[in-house]
């Protein structure tokens, strides 16, 4: 650690020096976490009743940006993890925030979230999870397509849906009877993030462990730190793909490196803004897109033939700029996108 170098900063550097490795060899990113975790980082979002420091959203997101920049695959899990945890911090089932906060709050338990069912997956038929009500709780039917982390958590904040419409949220055990973690399928970047589906065959799932539900829209309710933090994640990874431009053009790389601040400056900004307005947060969000999607291409550029290979940290980079187009993006935020690269316009000469 150098003598200007903050604790973020050499998080980012212990990080980024492993995360190749883990990506190529597919492995779990423990040692990335057990750095994040002797930060303090699993008890940033804990009420201090309860084990946590409660770390303001602005240093949270701070937090977010440095992990991303080193590993975003590290990265992606904590989202999620902390995800999983700020629901049940905002919940009204205190026996079950007195059980598990603590442990979250030291790393001792790890949960994730899977309820993209709810949200962008599988939006069509009949719900991917379904709970029937039963006594004393309900039972779980189906799927959960994107849980992270999944071979290595204790929980995952659980999405379904009810007959009548309704939804739940419940904070299911993966070692319930009845769940099937399957195989992680192979995907073109983080790898390492362990991201399964996760089947629920009649898995009982008791009122005891609700977090929230039965209402109609059991997500309805999200934090400033919820809303923004693909952005602000993004924008880390902005930030290493511009590090690694660095090391080939350190010209180029500090122009880069402005242009990114003047996009983390406007997640900021939204953090601050009491009145967060969904409308602003979407369209930092397309920029963050569409300014990956630029340093895709420019990182490929600066490496030239050798940054084509499947191996390559420029292959690697570049496809994880490409996982923000699919990361959680709303009908709007893909639209938008894509007109925006519709509407681009090309150069009339080449200077």
């Amino acid at each position: 650690m150098t003598e200007h170098e903050t604790p973020l900063h050499s998080l980012t550097r212990k990080l980024a020096g492993r995360a190749h490795q883990y990506e190529e060899s597919g492995a779990w990113p423990q040692a990335s976490l057990d750095d994040y975790a002797a930060l303090g980082g699993f008890g940033w979002g804990v009420p201090q009743s309860h084990g946590g420091t409660a770390m303001p959203t602005v240093d949270r997101l701070h937090g977010y940006i440095a992990l991303a920049r080193g590993d975003m695959s590290t990265a992606l899990f904590v989202t999620q993890h902390e995800g999983a945890v700020d629901l049940v911090v905002t919940c009204a089932n205190e026996p079950l925030r007195t059980e598990w906060l603590p442990r979250f709050a030291t790393g001792r338990a790890l949960t994730t979230i899977g309820y993209s069912q709810l949200t962008t997956s599988r939006q069509g038929g009949l719900p991917a999870m379904r709970a029937e009500p039963v006594a004393g709780g309900f039972l779980l039917e189906g799927v959960m397509p994107w849980v992270t982390g999944a071979p290595y958590v204790d929980t995952v904040a659980c999405g379904a849906a009810l007959d009548d419409r309704t939804q739940i949220l419940t904070l299911l055990p993966l070692n319930a009877p009845g769940v099937e973690v399957q195989a992680a399928a192979p995907l073109a970047a983080l790898n390492s993030s362990a991201t399964c589906e996760v089947t629920c065959n009649r898995v009982f799932t008791p009122v005891t462990d609700l977090v929230a539900g039965p209402v109609e829209r059991v997500l309805s309710e999200r934090s400033a730190l919820r809303l923004l933090l693909v952005s602000a994640t993004g924008t880390g990874l902005a930030l290493g793909i511009g590090d690694e431009i660095a090391v080939r053009d350190p010209h180029l790389g500090g122009r880069l490196h402005d242009q990114t601040q003047a996009l983390e400056a406007k997640v900021f900004a939204l953090a601050a803004d009491p009145a967060l307005d969904q409308a602003a947060i979407d369209v930092v969000r397309v920029e963050v897109n569409l300014w990956l999607m630029r340093l895709a291409g420019m990182l490929m550029l600066v490496a030239k033939g050798t940054g084509y290979r499947r191996d390559a940290m420029a292959q690697r980079l570049a496809k994880e700029a490409l996982f923000f187009c699919v990361w959680s993006a709303s009908r709007n935020v893909r639209d938008a996108t894509q007109a925006a690269l519709l509407d681009a316009p090309f150069p009339a000469t080449i200077p």
